[in-house]
């Protein structure tokens, strides 16, 4: 019995069981933390890949290459704000170092200007790709689309 104890953990040991512990959690509370901070006009650089990512918008339009300052940009200067609520969030953790990760989940929420709103009933889906980069998981990509009788978001 000691000999199967000493070959597990010495197997264990060898083969680490990918992704740590409170990964999940770490990824989702990123995301609940992202939309909190929009809805606030206070979204920081350090939560998205140094290196950038790509974006596509529920507006609709073309892929477009963001840096970190350039996502902030487009939430901070904006007239609008955006109060979304993430719902129904499944992380998906991958890659042979377990250092990358698929999230899909649902937006819910209103887009307003002035105080008002102006888009109510805002509804999408929402699929994002993140990198664990110096231990912290990092947005690399999103894409948001609207979900049927929901309305994209409007940056202009």
């Amino acid at each position: 019995m000691k000999n199967k104890l000493i070959i597990l953990t010495v197997l264990f040991l060898a083969f680490p069981a990918g992704a740590e512990a409170g990964d999940l959690e770490d990824i989702v509370a990123a995301i609940e933390k992202r939309w909190t901070d929009t809805a606030k006009k206070q979204t920081s650089p350090r939560d998205s890949n140094p290196a950038g990512s790509w974006l596509a918008t529920s507006e609709g339009g073309l892929w477009q290459f963001q840096t970190p300052e350039e996502t902030v940009s487009m939430i901070t200067d904006s007239p609008n704000t955006l109060v979304f609520q993430p719902r129904h969030i499944n992380v998906q953790i991958m890659g042979s170092k377990k250092d990358v990760a698929h999230a899909a989940y649902y937006l819910v929420g209103n887009i307003m200007r002035d105080g008002k709103p102006i888009v109510t009933n805002y509804r999408t889906r929402a699929s994002e790709v993140f990198v664990k980069i110096g231990g912290k998981w990092l947005n690399s990509g999103a894409h948001y689309s609207p979900l049927y009788g929901g309305s994209g978001v409007v940056f202009e």
